[in-house]
């Protein structure tokens, strides 16, 4: 685990993107599923889960790994399948005055019974996790465009 003080951390966010993963989990009713957020960016808005890899870390490793830490979840990351890469560029960010620049490495996984049965809330980054339709008219946009992506890589 790496640990980054708050300040490098600022001079990072407010020169560099920022390496991150992000977990599409579906259940076996094709919804996605979706952390409200605590922090900003999108503080309040239902996100996926996912966030920043360690130096050294592989993507996929980091996936399992927030999957624990967020989710309480032990997932095999020979189940993730590649999705895309994408460019989330925020206004702001856990500092107010940065805009945030991530580059996040993004997965989908098709959580069993008993991994969802096991899901709960875990870190302190969310209020709230829930499910939705993949269809959900109120889905953020960046979520509609990994959705959207991962039905043109399902047909």
């Amino acid at each position: 685990n790496t640990f980054i003080s708050d300040e490098l951390y600022r001079k990072i966010v407010q020169f560099m993107p920022i390496p991150t993963v992000d977990i599409l989990f579906l259940n076996d009713k094709h919804e996605i599923l979706l952390g409200k957020r605590n922090n900003e960016p999108l503080m309040g808005i239902y996100y996926i889960p996912g966030w920043r890899v360690n130096k050294w870390e592989k993507s996929k490793d980091a996936a399992k790994r927030k999957a624990k830490e967020e989710l309480g979840i032990d997932i095999d990351s020979t189940k993730l399948k590649f999705i895309g890469v994408y460019d989330d560029i925020f206004d702001n960010s856990a500092f107010n005055d940065i805009g945030t620049h991530c580059i996040p490495v993004t997965y989908l996984y098709s959580l069993n019974s008993t991994e969802e049965s096991q899901l709960s809330l875990w870190d302190t980054q969310h209020s709230d996790i829930r499910f939705f339709p993949l269809t959900d008219s109120r889905l953020h946009e960046m979520v509609r465009i990994r959705v959207q992506d991962l039905n043109n890589s399902r047909t």
